[in-house]
């Protein structure tokens, strides 16, 4: 995570260059010096931004996991049929932006879920958006019930399953949100996007 101080943020072609391609970037004086971010997928992140970001705060710009975008290529001959497609995986860079206060309330609340030692009413009253990952553990342990016939390994999927989510609440991303009353129980993104967490 580059941190700093926010001094410019905006569109406009790759490195400043005339003929560089349509991107975002973020300038921010941190301790080494002002650096400039590039990624269009900054725009999305300042839009999105939680805590909102302005001028002159102190913030963290945090390049997460990668999602993948299919590009499609293709060829085609001197009256414009298509030819020939062929089409690509090509990484794409997920980008948090936010005051560096957001940070430190997610890694204290990343703190609270991690410790098991903690009840879930306290947890969630010191930090009310962990209620989304308290549901989301809730769905996973009737996930393991079901699908996990040893103990051990419903133990080991409930203690991936509580890392994975405290990871994610650390890089500052979105949180499992609750259904509303009503609505059919599934398990979490959260639950079945970590590779890491597998079931055993």
């Amino acid at each position: 995570m580059i941190i700093g101080k926010l001094i410019e943020h905006g569109q406009a072609r790759h490195e400043f260059h005339s003929n560089g391609h349509p991107s975002y970037y973020a300038k921010l004086l941190t301790d080494d010096g002002p650096r400039t971010v590039w990624g269009f997928g900054l725009g999305t992140a300042f839009a999105k931004s939680r805590s909102q970001p302005q001028l002159g705060d102190h913030v963290g710009v945090r390049e997460n996991s990668l999602d993948p975008v299919t590009v499609v290529h293709r060829k085609r001959d001197r009256e414009g049929n298509v030819v020939a497609e062929k089409s690509l995986d090509t990484p794409r860079p997920h980008w948090v932006v936010e005051k560096l206060s957001f940070f430190d309330e997610r890694l204290a609340a990343a703190r609270a879920l991690r410790d098991t030692t903690l009840s879930r009413r306290e947890a969630i009253q010191n930090h009310r958006d962990l209620l989304g990952a308290y549901w989301a553990l809730d769905t996973g342990q009737k996930v393991a019930e079901e699908k996990i016939k040893s103990p051990e390994g419903r133990t080991r999927f409930m203690s991936l399953l509580r890392e994975t989510l405290a990871a994610t609440i650390e890089r500052g991303e979105p949180l499992p949100v609750p259904p509303s009353r009503g609505a059919a129980e599934r398990p979490p993104a959260a639950a079945t996007r970590d590779r890491d967490v597998r079931l055993a």
